[in-house]
């Protein structure tokens, strides 16, 4: 308990009031809540980019020296078992100056989202001036959106937007990745999905919004024709 409550003033509590700081200036400034989420949202990225472009760096040294070792690996785990293996494998890793802790670089972008989703999801979804406030297709920013129903069962489209957001995205970032990379960031997208689902439509909007410049970042740094990619998204976009 003691610990939970030091790492929230530690770490959630300061980026909740930044957050709720940057969102204060983007209302008074427009007098807008659907624009002030999006001004939270696209601040707070680039507030983050440079950390979100180490993660990547660090995660692709880590996907290039787990498939320098691949080979070597599967050989000892083929030939060896029990502690024999263990201590094989220790050598091994010795010998190129590896720990297998060091795999947790592959998943520090996952970890770098953990404090900001908290931070967001603590104040965007007890956000009072949400409530009772529409913005475009939203009615309500405090609600979920429910834009039908099926029987009893609200069908809530911003979630399935920002998932389906989401998935596009981490094709194009895990492109050439290994299995294990793919399955986290495709895992990551359903746990978001189920997370998310029967929240506020203002918290759901502001990350679906975090995806989408996600989606942007992964199509200028992953692909060979960014323009072209973006300005079709773009156009598609247009006509729905």
């Amino acid at each position: 308990m003691f610990l939970g409550s030091y790492l929230y003033t530690l770490i959630f509590s300061p980026l909740e009031l930044l957050f709720e700081f940057i969102f204060s200036i983007a209302n008074k400034l427009t007098g807008n809540i659907g624009v002030s989420i999006g001004f939270l949202s696209l601040t707070v990225n680039l507030l983050c980019l440079p950390l979100y472009n180490r993660a990547d760096k660090l995660q692709a040294e880590e996907r290039d020296i787990q498939a320098k070792m691949a080979h070597a690996v599967k050989h000892i785990k083929k030939k060896f078992k029990g502690d024999e293996r263990f201590f094989m494998l220790q050598e091994y890793y010795r010998i190129n100056h590896y720990k297998p802790i060091y795999a947790l670089k592959s998943s520090f972008s996952l970890l770098l989202q953990i404090p900001f989703f908290i931070a967001a999801y603590n104040l965007l979804s007890n956000m009072k001036s949400f409530q009772g406030m529409p913005f475009g297709f939203i009615s309500d920013l405090g609600k979920e959106d429910a834009m039908f129903m099926i029987g009893n069962f609200p069908v809530n489209v911003l979630p399935i937007l920002m998932t389906l957001i989401n998935i596009v995205s981490g094709i194009i970032y895990t492109k050439g990745h290994p299995l294990k990379a793919k399955i986290q960031v495709y895992g990551l997208a359903a746990v978001f999905l189920v997370l998310l689902y029967h929240s506020p439509s203002g918290l759901v909007f502001y990350w679906l919004l975090n995806n989408v410049f996600s989606l942007a970042k992964n199509i200028v740094y992953k692909t060979k024709k960014p323009k072209i990619v973006l300005y079709s998204i773009f156009a598609v976009a247009g006509v729905i």
